[in-house]
């Protein structure tokens, strides 16, 4: 294997990465420019030509929207009135964001703009098949075409394959950087090129994408390397490969991205990427625990200003939130007295400070919470991998069972966990125990503060034991659940968290 060291001639890759990202950008037709702003957004629709089969209940539509400073997915569901109409009333951080609606109803997802203190008008136009088309009255410039046809152009982008299928995992970084900026440039005009979507749509779709290009492949370069390495190798020797890991100045390449950019406020990767930054070993960005704001982004700014290409902007006052945020999210842990004067001293923008304190409120009532949740931390039982899950739901013999793959970076496990918070507290007093599984690739340290919020039976799984169990049931993805009986019968198997309504009813049904 090639020595993978960082020696790329900085003005080469200069040159390379703008022609590239100069050629992805649209004309300047964008939607208008978020402010930071505390507001309620009203969603006034109606789904036409979709009859309820009697008997049925009547089905859940899901709105889904960024928050840039707390850095949370705000997340509501509404049941379908009997009429076809629907109504959200949420809280949004942004004068206006990009949200969308899904429901299991039908296919795709409806992109539509929401507006601080203002009410979106919606119809979701239903087809035999499923298929859905849409209009609204939108407070942006997303027309009908954009609302329904978002989503099919991201997932060509990201099921695009490039035409240089080889290997990246013996690359040198100098030859890295460049040759996946060119695969995110071919992606990118896919979005470009096609004839349906407006311009702000386009604009929109190019910086979401940029930014989870940027998440999952420049940001996550060990993970790459070693998915790569087991694609062109025997999987049975991946654990002998050791990616290399970059030093501070392959990051030089987050200038590229214009984090600084607002239009970013509308992406719900944004505050991933954020988050993403203030986790990284490499870069080493302190906690902001109860130093000034001021003080914490000096020490930031020697860090980072090289590498995005400066020393103001957008990127620090959202850095800054977002190291509150990840306090909240990662530890549930309230502000001290003193974060909190911090956070009034410095930000100019007092929207962003009454949206952290009114966060803090809510992680107040959680940490409280916290303090009721049982958890009980299990040691993995000492038998051969073939025997641990049976070695597992032996130990709850007598009780029906629910266990739950999950780990700490999977997103849609911790959505599905707090949507079956509800579910669970309906069962607490029944004969049922709750087992939660998670591997080595959830880090320790935060596995430990996650699961105090979640409770329940834990296991922590070597990663050898973590694949042997998954593959035995067929899983290739998380969360997944199995279902077992008071009998230690496994009734059911299911990969994505199914919903409320029918986790509810597999889980009454195991104990009949």
């Amino acid at each position: 294997m090639k020595n993978l060291t960082i020696s790329f001639k900085p003005i080469l890759l200069i040159g390379i990465c703008f022609v590239f990202l100069s050629c992805t950008q649209v004309k300047n037709d964008k939607l208008s420019e978020p402010k930071i702003t505390a507001g309620i957004a009203k969603v006034a629709g109606k789904l036409t030509n979709f009859k309820l089969k009697k008997g049925e209940a009547n089905p859940t539509l899901t709105l889904e929207f960024p928050n840039p400073v707390t850095a949370e997915t705000g997340k509501f569901e509404t049941n379908l009135s009997d009429d076809g109409t629907f109504y959200f009333e949420v809280p949004i951080e942004c004068d206006t964001t990009i949200g969308f609606i899904s429901s299991a109803i039908f296919d795709g997802v409806i992109f539509f703009s929401l507006a601080a203190n203002n009410e979106t008008k919606l119809e979701i136009i239903y087809g035999e098949t499923g298929n859905i088309k849409a209009n609204g009255l939108n407070i942006n410039k997303l027309t009908s075409g954009d609302m329904v046809h978002i989503v099919d152009v991201m997932g060509n982008m990201i099921s695009h394959t490039s035409p240089e299928r080889i290997p990246r995992y013996n690359m040198l970084i100098e030859d890295f950087i460049p040759f996946e900026i060119k695969s995110l440039e071919r992606k990118l005009n896919i979005a470009n090129n096609d004839s349906i979507l407006s311009n702000s749509a386009k604009n929109f779709i190019t910086n979401e994408f940029k930014l989870v290009y940027l998440n999952t492949r420049f940001l996550d370069y060990k993970d790459i390397m070693k998915t790569d390495y087991m694609m062109y190798n025997d999987l049975k020797d991946w654990d002998k490969f050791t990616p290399y890991e970059p030093d501070k100045s392959y990051y030089a390449l987050l200038k590229y991205f214009n984090l600084n950019d607002p239009q970013y406020l509308y992406n719900g990767t944004y505050s991933i990427v954020l988050q993403t930054l203030l986790s990284n070993k490499t870069l080493n960005i302190p906690a902001i625990k109860d130093m000034p704001v001021e003080v914490w982004l000096k020490e930031v700014k020697t860090i980072m200003t090289d590498l995005i290409g400066s020393d103001t902007g957008l990127f620090y006052d959202l850095l800054a939130a977002n190291a509150y945020a990840l306090q909240f999210n990662n530890e549930v842990k309230p502000l001290s007295d003193k974060q909190k004067d911090n956070i009034r001293s410095y930000f100019k923008n007092e929207e962003v400070t009454k949206i952290l304190l009114k966060k803090n409120e809510e992680i107040i009532k959680l940490d409280e919470e916290k303090q009721r949740i049982i958890t009980i931390i299990n040691t993995t039982p000492a038998v051969p991998k073939e025997a641990l899950m049976n070695a597992i739901i032996s130990k709850y013999r007598g009780k029906a069972v629910l266990v739950d793959f999950w780990a700490t970076w999977c997103m849609p496990c911790m959505e599905a966990m707090k949507a079956n918070k509800k579910v669970k507290s309906g069962f607490y007093d029944k004969n049922i125990a709750f087992v939660y599984i998670a591997d080595v690739s959830s880090p320790r340290e935060l596995w430990e503060e996650k699961i105090k919020m979640i409770g329940g039976e834990q296991y922590y799984l070597t990663r050898d034991e973590w694949e042997y169990v998954l593959d035995s049931f067929g899983f290739t993805g998380i969360p997944t659940y199995l279902f077992y009986d008071t009998k230690g019968v496994m009734k059911n198997k299911v990969t994505a968290y199914p919903g409320a309504e029918k986790m509810q009813k597999m889980i009454g049904e195991l104990l009949q």
